[in-house]
């Protein structure tokens, strides 16, 4: 059984970038995960630009509501939370790829059904602690987990550290950047691929080590 200790080690820092006490904070986390599926599913199986775009705007209004990004209340972690502009950039530009490739029309759907499902990722992800969503998924995991299917318990696991690492590694990125420029070197994809690609490597194996270190791979 993975430890409970060792999933608070890996999963000390979660995503606090909103205010806590907001209307979405109070929402179970089981229920904020079953209707961001619910409406990702809804986004997935509809191509009216219509409803795509007031879907948009609602989940704009939900980040809104639940003060993110953080340099809306002057939060000190307002400079980090820069990282969270990269998924923004990337999906311009795959949204001008599609545009380029399939017209106008084909591309500002992908981009509002992009944009909805996005921002409405954001908002759970702001509002939840990584451990909160790692139990549901244990708990909704548990019948197979019973049936020898799968490990719950690991499966959560793995579910808690992608969650955490995804912001992680976009700060990562952020700090390679700002140290290259302060030392005057010109930025380029190569240049900041292989020190990412190498931290990123080092964390993988602390993490690793920290798991067998702490029995995370003992049988039950």
């Amino acid at each position: 059984m993975v430890s409970s200790t060792l999933r608070m080690s890996l999963l000390n820092q979660t995503l606090e970038v909103s205010a806590k006490g907001t209307w979405l904070h109070r929402w179970p986390a089981g229920l904020k995960l079953l209707s961001l599926f619910s409406l990702g599913t809804a986004l997935v199986l509809t191509d009216h630009i219509f409803i795509l775009g007031a879907s948009a705007v609602v989940a704009g209004l939900v980040c809104l509501s639940v003060h993110w990004p953080p340099f809306m209340r002057g939060s000190a972690s307002s400079t980090r939370s820069s990282v969270f502009l990269w998924p923004l950039i990337t999906l311009m530009a795959i949204v001008a790829y599609i545009g380029f490739v399939s017209g106008f029309e084909h591309a500002l759907v992908v981009l509002c059904r992009l944009l909805a499902l996005l921002l409405f990722a954001i908002s759970v992800m702001a509002t939840t602690s990584v451990t909160a969503m790692m139990a549901v998924v244990e708990k909704f995991l548990q019948p197979f987990d019973r049936w020898g299917w799968i490990r719950a318990d690991k499966v959560a696991l793995m579910f808690g550290i992608s969650l955490r690492l995804m912001p992680v590694l976009l700060e990562q990125w952020h700090e390679i950047r700002e140290a290259q420029a302060a030392r005057g070197h010109r930025a380029s994809p190569l240049a900041l691929l292989v020190p990412m690609l190498v931290r990123t490597l080092q964390r993988a194996a602390e993490m690793a080590d920290a798991i067998d270190a702490r029995g995370g791979s003992s049988a039950r």
